[in-house]
C-alpha cells in the first residue's frame, strides 16, 4: 500500500524537505539552499513558477539534515526529539501566506532578482519561521 506524506497539506513540500535534508547531511546546508533556490529559479522560467513555500520547505528540510549530521551530539539530541514525538508544525513553519506559482516576470517585479532586498527581506522571514520551529529551537 502506498503511503503519502505531506506537510502543510502538500506532498511535494514533504519531497522539498527530505532532498534538502540529504543534501544539508552530506553536502551541508549552503548546497541544499543554493540547490532550491537555482530549482525555483528554474519553475519561473516554465514550471510551477517560483515558490517562497518551497523555499520555505527546503530551508527547513536543511536545518534537520544540519542538525542530524552536525555531530554525535546535536544527532542524539534530534535522535531524542524525535524519539518523544513531534508533530509536523515542530519541523515545518507556516506557508500558507507565502508567494507562489510566480513567472520570472513577476518574480522580478515583486522581488527584484536574488539577493535585492525585497529577496532577502522574504528569505530572512522564511529564515525566522524556520529557527522558530520547536525541534530546531
Amino acid at each position: 500500500m502506498e503511503q503519502i506524506v505531506t506537510l502543510n497539506g502538500r506532498n511535494d513540500f514533504s519531497k522539498h524537505f527530505i532532498v534538502s535534508a540529504a543534501l544539508a547531511a552530506n553536502a551541508g546546508a549552503a548546497l541544499a539552499d543554493a540547490v532550491g533556490v537555482y530549482k525555483e529559479i528554474d519553475d519561473s522560467r516554465g514550471g510551477s513558477g517560483f515558490s517562497f513555500n518551497d523555499i520555505a520547505a527546503d530551508r527547513a528540510g536543511a536545518r534537520f539534515g544540519e542538525q542530524a549530521a552536525a555531530n554525535a551530539k546535536a544527532a542524539r539530541r534530534l535522535q531524542q526529539r524525535l524519539s518523544a514525538g513531534i508533530h509536523e508544525k515542530d519541523i515545518m513553519p507556516a506557508t500558507k501566506d507565502l508567494p507562489e506559482f510566480m513567472p520570472e516576470a513577476e518574480f522580478k517585479n515583486r522581488f527584484g532578482r536574488v539577493g535585492a532586498p525585497a529577496y532577502k527581506r522574504m528569505m530572512a522571514d522564511i529564515g525566522r519561521r524556520v529557527a522558530e520551529l520547536a525541534l530546531y529551537r
